[in-house]
């Protein structure tokens, strides 16, 4: 179905209004009702904190009680708290705020409480592409829950650098067919699904080693390249019908020569996205309070420049009442043009219509929002597409899977970190010995371990990693030295199965992987993962996934072996 259908209802009106659409007629009202300022002020999404306390939420109040701001976003909160807040919030608003939310992989990313989905790099590794297209469902099932009328996704940043550290688990990968592809069915299932999408990071925040947020990266590629690669998915899905982009933080020579953020660049938000692309949806700006898009400029103004630029929705400015008089300001001096202004406000109350904001707030409903939210069903699609990324990097002699009558003593288990959904079900099957490490082991324990597990003549070891998925994609997923070590001896030694449940970039820091006897990504440490793993070990799950990124020279994207067979388990 689509999202975005305008109503052509003609009415009876007055003979300015004779002819108009509904949507039409309501825009005009509604911009007759509005000072210059709240106009403006229509443009602005404001970003609310629970964590930071009352005195914060009383100020945001304000501001979109007194300035009528038109939008508003969560970060972290519960549903209750965010679905009572909204209310809140929205009994303040004249016109109806549209809300918004970075839901990457569910509301999760900034709800707590609620079932997580898997990042974007696992989605890369599923090739049955009709259950990312159920996660798009699943994703805008949950943001009408609570309210959300816009997701900041899907990221079809090209991931296509390792250290890059703020896309990293956020991309599909580094093929640009691939993250397309995966992409579309995202954002097809979230606007079947009633909400409206949003495509980022434009022009393409996949090869850069900064972070955005922290300062202003650069990315340095020619004009070619930049079509090649970063723009492509861009250009592919504008196609096919993507409802928003959201403009990055970068800047990027080859489109822009002036030392600025492309967010604040009317060469590349308007000449390239709108004239040349053709894009006719809701332009967004990547948050106006991250130091890219101040970076030695004013922070008042950074509203303004991206509005000139050619953005429709200002996300998030360090100050939204100073954001809003400068606009104001530079309409009085002639820096911008009245009706240039008018005109973008037109487009976002246009949306607004289109959200059916047009027929006012019905309060949500908080009660058994935790219910509404964690279903049976979302808990079963999180297993199939755990089930689904499952990869099989290197499976030597066919020694995976295990045959339950052929384990006996032979095998045993290293658990490192928190991995106790695989150990029991491994034990399902056969009652391995289980030896747990933690990751600050010293090398004399280590050392300790590798002398009791002499014997063994195949030893799985499950390697559970679970950093912030925010920040530090890259860096915060590097394995100790000395676990390194331990891991890489055993497997001069004895048959060594590794299953990493974390970031697959950091089985790059196993420099011999060569050793090993197998090797299995399972992309994150859910629950879900750690099940599938283990029943894939012993036949009872097929190994379906291909690595969605190259981690070094003998790990590349693509590579997973396809395991279906299925051994018989004696209970």
């Amino acid at each position: 179905m689509l999202l975005i259908a305008t109503i052509l209802i003609v009415g009876i009106g007055s003979c300015a209004n004779r002819g108009k659409s509904e949507r039409e007629r309501w825009i005009e009202y509604q911009m007759e009702q509005m000072t210059v300022r709240q106009q403006i002020a229509q443009l602005f999404v404001v970003a609310i904190h629970p964590h930071a306390g009352e005195a914060h939420i009383q100020r945001m109040m304000a501001d979109l009680r007194d300035e009528q701001v038109g939008g508003v976003i969560f970060t972290i909160v519960s549903p209750t708290r965010a679905i009572n807040l909204l209310n809140q919030v929205q009994s303040e608003a004249r016109i109806p705020l549209m809300v918004s939310m970075d839901a990457e992989w569910g509301i999760s990313m900034r709800v707590d409480s609620v079932i997580r989905l898997p990042q974007q790099l696992k989605l890369g590794a599923i090739q049955d592409l009709s259950l990312i297209y159920e996660m798009g469902l699943e994703i805008a099932r949950q943001c009408r829950e609570i309210g959300v009328h816009l997701n900041f996704a899907p990221v079809v940043d090209i991931n296509n650098n390792p250290n890059n550290p703020i896309i990293s688990m956020r991309s599909f990968g580094e093929n640009r067919y691939k993250v397309t592809e995966r992409a579309y069915q995202i954002m097809r299932g979230m606007q079947d699904g009633g909400i409206l999408t949003t495509l980022k990071h434009f022009p393409g925040h996949g090869d850069t080693y900064l972070d955005s947020h922290l300062t202003l990266p650069t990315i340095p590629h020619d004009r070619a390249r930049l079509e090649e690669i970063e723009l492509y998915p861009f250009r592919e899905l504008i196609r096919r019908g993507a409802t928003g982009v959201m403009t990055a933080h970068l800047i990027v020579p080859a489109l822009c020569d002036e030392n600025i953020p492309v967010s604040q660049s009317r060469a590349v938000v308007h000449d390239l996205l709108v004239e040349e692309m053709g894009f006719q949806g809701l332009i967004v700006t990547d948050a106006l309070e991250m130091r890219g898009a101040i970076y030695g400029r004013d922070p008042d103004r950074v509203g303004l420049y991206s509005l000139l630029a050619g953005n429709h929705i200002l996300e998030v400015p360090i100050d939204v009442r100073a954001s809003i008089t400068a606009i104001e300001q530079a309409i009085e001096t002639g820096e911008i043009e009245l009706e240039f202004v008018q005109n973008v406000v037109r487009k976002v109350l246009g949306t607004k219509f289109d959200l059916g904001l047009n027929r006012g707030f019905t309060p949500l409903n908080p009660d058994g929002i935790l219910e509404r939210l964690n279903t049976p069903e979302a808990f079963d699609l999180r297993m199939r597409l755990a089930e689904a990324a499952l990869t099989l990097l290197v499976n030597k002699n066919d020694i995976l899977p295990f045959h339950q009558d052929l384990v006996g003593n032979s095998v045993h288990h290293i658990e490192i970190g928190q991995g106790s959904a695989f150990t029991q079900t491994i034990n399902e099957f056969a009652r391995l010995n289980t030896v747990n490490i933690g990751y600050e082991f010293t090398s004399r324990e280590l050392a300790a371990i590798t002398n009791d597990l002499r014997h063994a003549e195949t030893i799985v070891i499950s390697y559970h990693h679970t950093p912030n998925p925010l920040r530090g994609s890259f860096t915060n997923f590097r394995i100790d030295d000395a676990i390194v070590d331990f891991i890489q001896h055993l497997a001069e030694r004895q048959n060594v199965v590794l299953v990493f449940f974390g970031n697959p970039y950091a089985i790059a820091d196993f420099t011999r992987p060569e050793l090993f006897a197998s090797v299995i990504a399972a992309y994150d440490n859910s629950v879900e993962a750690q099940i599938s793993s283990a029943r894939a070990i012993f036949g009872q799950r097929a190994f379906l996934g291909r690595l969605p990124i190259t981690i070094n020279d003998y790990f590349v994207e693509n590579q997973g072996i396809r395991l279906i067979e299925r051994v018989e388990i004696v209970p």
